[in-house]
């Protein structure tokens, strides 16, 4: 009869098993020069289990000793959903502190005095500039320029947030996972922007959003929303309506006349007629059409993707494998 033996690897991987991290998203993320035999001596052990604490936000503690595994985050402003609780994000929101932290080692920009900003500065700004409209492009340069990383992460688990504004080292970051290809990340962005101008975010208090909803009666919440409409379409409670149901190629045409006249993104338009009129298959189908007529070749996500590295040097990091999974680069 013979015992199999328990590696110190094998063991640091089935309690964070009970944390939710399956042992293949872990190795995803571990340096290139890991290999689990070096946590056969304790130096080893000790070593992995500092990076993994170090990656997934979780007490160094409670890994090397025989207490169940915690996770170490900041408290959250969470804005509660069905079937969704707060520990359930915590997964996502680790990892997303973690490529909130690469990504500041290896971005040099310096941070602009946000609190001289609002919204309608902003649009003020970047209208100066002969935008026709504030959309997502333009909005996600502006943050990098002032300071404020926007990260999009395609390799979270699930349950994830649609949006977290955090602060890490006094230095605001932006994490977005919404993966609707046009017209839903600008105001996203604009949103989470919002909770960081009007200071809802500090080091020890982030702000997730499960969902991002134009509606929503909680305080800060709402005044997000505010913030983000402000920016986008110059009034804090826009709200688009029509005297009769549109279809959706007559949606668009009117969109696209409208934004030009008052400097709104006609994929917000559109968007924003769908929430409030409730009719969101008819706002995304008119959105497909405003991606035709305005020849929009690169999706949302894909322009995040590439304005990241135009701002990130990713290869100064001796542990760029895990930011660039996360980012799916």
């Amino acid at each position: 009869m013979t015992t199999k033996t328990i590696s110190p690897m094998q063991t640091l991987y089935t309690k964070l098993h009970h944390l939710g991290f399956k042992k293949s998203t872990i190795k995803k993320l571990l340096p290139e020069w890991w290999h689990d035999d070096i946590a056969k001596t304790p130096a080893g052990l000790q070593e992995a289990s500092l990076i993994l604490s170090k990656y997934l936000s979780i007490r160094y503690s409670s890994l090397i000793g025989d207490v169940d595994p915690s996770f170490n985050l900041p408290n959250h402003k969470f804005k509660h959903a069905k079937n969704v609780q707060e520990h359930d994000l915590n997964k996502a929101v680790a990892l997303s502190s973690l490529s909130g932290r690469l990504t500041l080692e290896a971005y040099d920009s310096s941070l602009a005095q946000l609190e001289n900003l609002s919204a309608q500065s902003i649009r003020e700004t970047l209208l100066n500039r002969n935008c026709p409209w504030i959309d997502f492009n333009i909005l996600l340069d502006y943050c990098w320029e002032i300071g404020v990383p926007v990260i999009f992460l395609e390799n979270l688990p699930s349950p994830k947030m649609q949006g977290l504004a955090l602060k890490l080292y006094d230095r605001p970051v932006i994490i977005l996972t919404s993966k609707h290809k046009y017209g839903y990340l600008v105001f996203h962005l604009a949103h989470e922007l919002g909770h960081i101008i009007l200071g809802h975010v500090t080091n020890d208090n982030w702000v997730i959003d499960e969902k991002i909803s134009e509606h929503n009666d909680e305080d800060i919440e709402q005044a997000a929303n505010q913030f983000a409409l402000e920016l986008l379409t110059g009034n804090s409670d826009a709200a688009y309506r029509s005297e009769r149901n549109l279809y959706p190629s007559t949606l668009a045409v009117s969109a696209l006349s409208v934004g030009r006249d008052h400097k709104v993104d006609p994929l917000h338009i559109v968007l924003n007629y769908g929430h409030t009129n409730q009719c969101m298959p008819i706002a995304n189908s008119a959105c497909q059409a405003l991606v035709r007529k305005l020849s929009i070749s690169e999706s949302d996500q894909e322009i995040a993707k590439s304005t990241f590295m135009q701002y990130v040097d990713v290869d100064r990091l001796d542990d760029e494998k895990a930011l660039r999974h996360l980012i799916g680069m």
